[in-house]
Order: structure tokens, then C-alpha cells, then sequence
């Protein structure tokens, strides 16, 4: 969800600069790094979750594949959720400047190691996990920075 080529404080700083986009219900619930989130706790809270977790397959690395890459990227993780019996909603990262933008899941109620390795095997440098009523932290993985 950020530019290539760079180091892991930058990426940290770009992940910063993203919000976090649930589409649910017709509408758009944003959520940003460190700040709490009422409308995610009140629809976490109506689907009966916990928490929930940003992933996406897009842009390994943080490095922007084309189009088709990226969507088979994204059919091929949502394959894998939905085998493993997780429930997901659609989501969207976005820069705050515009100029990056990559589909993903908010993943209810994925455990913490779970949602590393999914984002590790597929190329990503971190994951985003909010508990209900609590803020959005960032999880890097081992890949972050490397």
C-alpha cells in the first residue's frame, strides 16, 4: 500500500499514510494506524467478530504488478480464505495522496500468526489488525524490510 523501493521505517510511515477502507452494506467504513475506529467496532460488533485484520495480495513487496497479476493475486487468496472457512469482507488501501491504491480483505477474527503467514506467502510486507474497540496496529512480517 505504498511506493517501492523503500526502507522498513519508510514503508511503516506509508503504511501510516493509508486508510483502510471497508466496504460493507453499501458503504465505506475508513480506518487509519493508531486511532480508534467506532463505525468498525459497531460493525465488527454486528457481525459478531472480535477483531479484524487488512490483508491483501496485490502489489507484492510493494512493488505494483499489473492489473491481471494483481487480480489473479486476489482471486487466489480469497480461494484460500474461503477454504479455510474465514469470514471476509472486501477492502481498499489507499494513499492519502491518491497515488496507490490495492484491493484486499478485512479478515473477521484471524488469529495474529495465522494472518502472518497468509501475508507472508503471499509476498506482503505486513498486515493490519484492529481489535473491536481498540486501534489499528500495524504487524509487519519478516518480510518487511528486507
Amino acid at each position: 500500500m505504498h511506493p517501492p523501493g523503500q526502507s522498513g521505517r519508510r514503508l511503516a510511515a506509508a503504511y501510516a499514510a493509508t486508510s483502510y477502507d471497508v466496504l460493507a452494506d453499501g458503504r465505506r467504513v475508513c480506518v487509519r494506524l493508531g486511532r480508534p475506529a467506532p463505525a468498525l467496532d459497531a460493525l465488527l460488533a454486528r457481525l459478531g467478530a472480535a477483531s479484524g485484520t487488512f490483508v491483501t495480495a496485490w502489489n507484492p513487496r510493494s512493488r505494483p504488478r499489473p492489473s491481471p497479476v494483481n487480480a489473479r493475486a486476489h482471486r487466489r487468496m480469497a480461494a484460500r480464505l474461503d477454504a479455510a472457512g474465514l469470514r471476509r469482507l472486501p477492502h481498499e488501501g489507499r494513499s492519502l495522496d491518491g497515488r496507490w491504491r490495492e484491493r484486499g480483505f478485512l479478515v473477521l477474527d484471524l488469529a495474529d500468526r495465522d494472518a502472518l503467514a497468509l501475508a507472508e506467502a503471499f509476498g506482503q510486507n505486513a498486515v493490519v489488525r484492529i481489535a473491536r474497540g481498540g486501534s489499528a496496529v500495524l504487524l509487519p512480517t519478516r518480510l518487511m524490510g528486507a
